[in-house]
């Protein structure tokens, strides 16, 4: 039995039968056609880069990556913990860690190094009541759902987040969101924006301004839209500001 059965793989030649001349297959299984040399040099040519990027995924002893794991599961960041955070199977994980699986490729050993008890912590579970709490009262001022999960970069327009339990790290990013985005009553903000345009000072002016104090501040050029009779605390503040140094 070949080196290939025992470890339940087909030989090269079976895999490359139904494969078209220029795919490297047929080439590892011994056709020197030009199509084949060219397809076998662009595949040498990816992994020369790749290596040079750092980015080489060649076979490792998989000897470092359990040493790694032992020390994390010394400090209590457990196996599925890894998993979840270095996005290896967990199976892979647990062959790796009982000495099954003696070579890994190297991605997944850089994967594995990369985990430590502070990343593995971002993915701990929390109770998902407090976040909620704050995800509703954003509700409340008017910011739909669709519109929350947008700015938390979510590629779907929906909340995907548990009501019993959050990670660390969603829970510290609604935390953010909210203060970014909560709001205070609008009035003392409208009463400044129209003395402003009473001192004839055009409504892209002031915006221009609030653009530039945001940008100096490294945030984002705040929303000035008025919902439910409340305006975002962060462009209450910045309003306030220009209206300070419109008026001095």
């Amino acid at each position: 039995m070949t080196a290939l059965a025992e470890r339940g793989l087909r030989p090269v030649a079976e895999l490359a039968a139904t494969r078209q001349h220029g795919d490297r297959l047929r080439y590892m299984a011994g056709c020197r056609c030009g199509d084949c040399r060219g397809a076998n040099t662009a595949y040498e040519k990816q992994r020369a880069l790749a290596r040079k990027a750092g980015d080489w995924n060649g076979i490792v002893p998989a000897a470092r990556a359990r040493a790694h794991m032992a020390e994390l599961s010394a400090v209590n960041v457990g196996r599925r913990t890894v998993s979840d955070v270095a996005d290896v199977s967990d199976t892979v994980l647990a062959d790796i860690i009982a000495g099954r699986k003696t070579r890994i490729r190297a991605r997944t050993e850089r994967a594995i190094l990369a985990v430590t008890p502070a990343a593995a912590a971002d993915h701990a579970l929390v109770p998902a009541k407090p976040t909620w709490k704050l995800l509703r009262e954003l509700i409340k001022d008017g910011w739909s759902k669709a519109e929350l999960a947008r700015q938390m970069g979510y590629t779907v327009p929906a909340l995907q987040l548990s009501r019993k339990q959050v990670t660390v790290r969603n829970a510290y990013d609604v935390q953010q969101l909210h203060a970014r985005l909560q709001s205070c009553a609008a009035s003392a903000s409208l009463s400044l924006l129209a003395e402003l345009r009473e001192e004839g000072f055009p409504i892209k002016v002031i915006e221009q301004r609030l653009a530039l104090l945001a940008t100096e501040a490294g945030g984002q050029v705040p929303d000035l839209t008025v919902r439910n009779g409340r305006i975002r605390a962060d462009a209450a503040k910045l309003l306030a500001r220009v209206h300070a140094q419109l008026t001095e």
